[in-house]
């Protein structure tokens, strides 16, 4: 392990209070190398501090810059996408070149006239316009710029993994024991639950958490137990491996699985209450150990042949007395991190070390294509004057 350095925090709440989750940290002194020699950086949600940070480089330093959102929990992004979901809701975020270039050259610099023709007196106090200039400079600093383009309402369904496919936004209804499709017309529309869970009812009853994507399709889940009753899966650890396609049972007796990812054939997921990653092949119906982390692993990408994972600390309360990673280490010693691991030996490459308040860490993904992004909602003080649109106009009657 390389030496360690203090993560740099970049405060771009679209909040007006100042945030006060310490988010002190450390990083192996090869992380920000690596990500800049991938060309990438990372998005990770925090539910317990209610923020998405972005993890970035610049300058041979990494970067945390922080959005305040109420309990993020999963995360999927593409080239040109950033889709985020929340307590009650889900953000869909676009690249937003015009709005990027606009800020770039300068015309947002003096806002003053646009907002006394906007009559936005309520909000045009003096913090307001302090975080605005703020705002304006971290776009300027970035390489690429996401703005919010749609929010879905879905209500507090205790959405978890969130994937495109083929039939638009999947997401992972916990609350109800199912997965489910968006769209505006519903909250959700289920689609497929475990074979054991006999009704939709809002009552967690197995926390299904976990959905790794196949083909434009959900094809493996993890559960907590299979068992069909109002959160049994806070008396009873049983966790599985379930194939949708089939309805069979590739793996039991896991111990709170999560985050699983296909890749290569492979299923690569968390055996979170273990601490461990691992590698199961549906052909040869073989499961391998990777590695162990001193934490509870929730939040895995495969990105070539390199794994990213996070940890979270565990907590002293009867669930966790069961997780056979609370008998091997203290909760006080675990850690909240992100790890960079080799995909093939799980040798551990490079990582991020949470000492202050940050303790739990859900979901990780990769941006690609950009070293440092910049994410503005639509709360946030300067996206009144941001402005993505088409440029071709049709003449026609209307």
């Amino acid at each position: 392990m390389q030496g360690y350095q203090k993560l740099d925090l970049a405060d771009v709440s679209e909040n007006k209070e100042p945030v006060r989750v310490d988010f002190s940290s450390e990083y192996s002194e090869n992380f920000p190398k690596l990500l800049k020699a991938l060309g990438v950086s990372l998005v990770v949600t925090s539910y317990h501090s209610h923020s998405v940070m972005l993890i970035r480089s610049k300058d041979g330093k990494l970067n945390c810059g922080v959005k305040k959102f109420i309990r993020p929990m999963g995360v999927t992004v593409s080239k040109d996408r950033l889709t985020i979901s929340t307590a009650y809701r889900v953000l869909d975020f676009k690249a937003s070149p015009q709005s990027y270039e606009s800020v770039q050259q300068g015309s947002l610099d003096d806002l003053t006239a646009m907002s006394k023709k906007l009559q936005d007196k309520e909000r045009d106090n003096d913090a307001f316009l302090t975080m605005r200039k703020e705002q304006i400079a971290a776009i300027k600093q970035s390489d690429v710029l996401y703005t919010e383009r749609a929010s879905l309402s879905t209500g507090m369904i205790n959405t978890h993994d969130i994937a495109w496919g083929d039939e638009g936004l999947w997401v992972v209804n916990t609350s109800f024991s199912c997965l489910a499709t968006l769209s505006p017309e519903y909250g959700f529309k289920a689609r497929w639950k475990p074979p054991f869970i006999s009704e939709l009812t809002p009552d967690d009853k197995c926390h299904l958490n976990g959905m790794a994507m196949l083909n434009g399709a959900p094809r493996y889940v993890t559960t907590f137990n299979m068992t069909d009753k109002k959160d049994s899966w806070r008396e009873e650890l049983n966790g599985t491996l379930i194939d949708v396609k089939t309805n069979e049972f590739l793996l039991t007796g896991l111990c709170a699985p999560h985050s699983p990812k296909c890749h290569d054939g492979a299923v690569y997921l968390c055996d979170s209450g273990r601490g461990q990653i691992i590698r199961f092949d549906p052909l040869e119906n073989t499961k391998h150990v990777i590695c162990t982390l001193p934490g509870f692993t929730r939040g895995l990408i495969v990105f070539g042949d390199l794994i990213i994972v996070g940890t979270s600390r565990i907590r002293r309360s009867d669930a966790v007395q069961k997780y056979p990673l609370a008998e091997q280490i203290q909760p006080d010693e675990t850690q909240c991190g992100i790890w960079v691991l080799n995909k093939h030996n799980g040798e551990i490459i490079s990582n991020i070390i949470f000492s202050g308040d940050v303790e739990q860490l859900y979901d990780i993904a990769v941006l690609p294509e950009s070293t440092y992004p910049e994410l503005m909602s639509a709360d946030d003080a300067v996206s009144a004057h941001l402005f993505e649109f088409s440029k071709e106009l049709v003449n026609e009657k209307i």
